[in-house]
């Protein structure tokens, strides 16, 4: 009788442990990331840093040619620009700004194909091509 009035009382209990999970974005590369969610509920959405930048054999091509300024751009959307004998001695590390960054939101999707441009202070258009940028990881645009 014991044993029954026990396992009555445990179901309720396992029931209603099961039911208290909070829901929310549990991936950590989302934006809306909760640590306290054990439950998706299917809200993440993401976005991502996307840096432009080069080096100073590219920066060192760019007089011979009469470039003086890049300007930056992506989905057609100017982005930002810099001199064309700036440049960086390595890699920027995902927190720096390159040459110039971009953060793009990708709602509810973890990448996003985004058009890139570089054009000089001319206008005239040095790289037009497609790029794919993920969530959760550095993203770059090195101008060669």
């Amino acid at each position: 009788m014991m044993r029954n009035f026990l396992l009555f009382l445990a179901i309720p209990f396992a029931l209603l442990l099961t039911g208290c999970k909070k829901q929310g974005c549990v991936d950590p590369k989302a934006t809306n990331y909760s640590d306290a969610a054990n439950k998706d509920d299917g809200s993440c959405t993401y976005s991502e840093t996307l840096i432009f930048w080069q080096d100073l054999t590219a920066a060192n091509s760019w007089a011979p040619l009469g470039v003086t300024s890049l300007k930056f751009y992506v989905n057609g959307q100017y982005i930002g620009s810099c001199l064309a004998a700036e440049y960086m001695t390595g890699i920027p590390s995902c927190t720096q700004q390159g040459q110039s960054s971009l953060t793009i939101d990708f709602g509810k999707n973890t990448s996003a194909n985004v058009q890139v441009t570089v054009k000089d202070q001319t206008d005239y258009v040095w790289y037009n091509e497609q790029i794919t940028v993920i969530a959760g990881s550095c993203n770059y645009y090195q101008v060669f």
